[in-house]
């Protein structure tokens, strides 16, 4: 197949940090590209379940416990008294859906087409994408595919 007969320049299978850098980048020298996500969310395991919140985790309960603060206020003081896992899941959520936000708009701010779908090859160029909904299948092709998961 020639490179104007597929339908993208470039799809990236996963939204992680990877997955994102590479779409953005080939989206940059105006190649025409997709990132494939299984999930209703970007930004993969980093933003969803790993790295981040762990992190943001570990600040609450620093932030919370007046930890950082102690220094200046003295060994006593205290955020609050009585911490809870919901004090620590709303700052958690918060967190992960200002990460998820901002991935999404540089993808699209970088006219890539975010498509919700799990990948499977057909063959080096075709991708079958089965919609998380359930509800269709189709497959794409492009000239370079890109497994970021």
């Amino acid at each position: 197949m020639a490179a104007s007969s597929y339908d993208y320049d470039l799809v990236v299978i996963g939204s992680g940090p990877g997955g994102q850098r590479a779409a953005i980048q080939a989206a940059k020298v105006d190649k025409k590209v997709a990132v494939i996500e299984k999930t209703t969310v970007v930004g993969g395991v980093s933003v969803n379940l790993g790295t981040i919140p762990s992190k943001t985790l570990r600040e609450a309960v620093l932030d919370l416990s007046g930890f950082r603060s102690r220094a200046f206020y003295g060994a006593s003081y205290r955020v609050k008294d009585n911490i809870t896992i919901q004090d620590l899941l709303v700052r958690t959520n918060q967190v992960i859906a200002h990460e998820i936000d901002i991935a999404r708009h540089q993808l699209l701010r970088n006219h890539i087409e975010l498509i919700s779908a799990a990948a499977s090859f057909v063959d080096p160029h075709t991708l079958r994408l089965d919609m998380i909904d359930g509800s269709t299948s189709r497959t794409v092709s492009a000239a370079h595919i890109v497994i970021a998961r």
